[in-house]
């Protein structure tokens, strides 16, 4: 798969705690001899970006097939174009100190959990796992600092997907 390019963007919506993020991303890229357009829309109610549109065109492929569409992982294209556009954004990728559990403030500890945690959403990637693999600590550990980081109000985003959670 090669690199993808970001051809616009439109709009921007807030995601918690005063973090904006685009609203929608229109992206191409190809792979596989195929040419790769699709937009994605931020849905407020999920909490992550959906592929709204997605455009598969044979570039030096023959055709564009069932077998072939089904094997372009949108998931993963979807994925790395998000990332790349929380970039600039305090959801950035960036990695915590080795020792931030055990000598950060709890305060700081807290505003890393919430980073951490309200990224994992937006990438659909599980959000109290995301934060004990970037803390290293265990699952529990992790739920209790996110409990911890809602009380305080540094969290307010909610993982959508999760059954029985209440609506912050």
């Amino acid at each position: 798969m090669s690199a993808f390019v970001v051809k616009r963007t439109r709009g921007t919506v807030e995601v918690g705690d005063g973090v904006t993020i685009p609203a929608e991303i229109e992206a191409k890229c190809t792979h596989d001899g195929y040419k790769i357009r699709f937009v994605a829309v931020f849905d407020n109610d999920a909490g992550r970006y959906m592929v709204r549109v997605l455009e598969v065109t044979a570039k030096t492929a023959p055709e564009v097939t069932g077998e072939k569409l089904r094997t372009i992982p949108v998931a993963s294209l979807l994925r790395d174009v998000v990332m790349y556009k929380l970039a600039d954004t305090p959801l950035a990728g960036r990695r915590p100190p080795e020792d931030l559990a055990s000598t950060a403030s709890t305060s700081e500890l807290l505003q890393w959990v919430s980073r951490i945690y309200r990224r994992a959403v937006i990438l659909g990637d599980p959000p109290a796992q995301s934060v004990a693999n970037a803390l290293n600590v265990p699952r529990s550990t992790a739920g209790r600092w996110i409990m911890r980081a809602r009380d305080r109000g540094l969290l307010t985003v909610v993982d959508r997907r999760a059954p029985g959670r209440r609506e912050d």
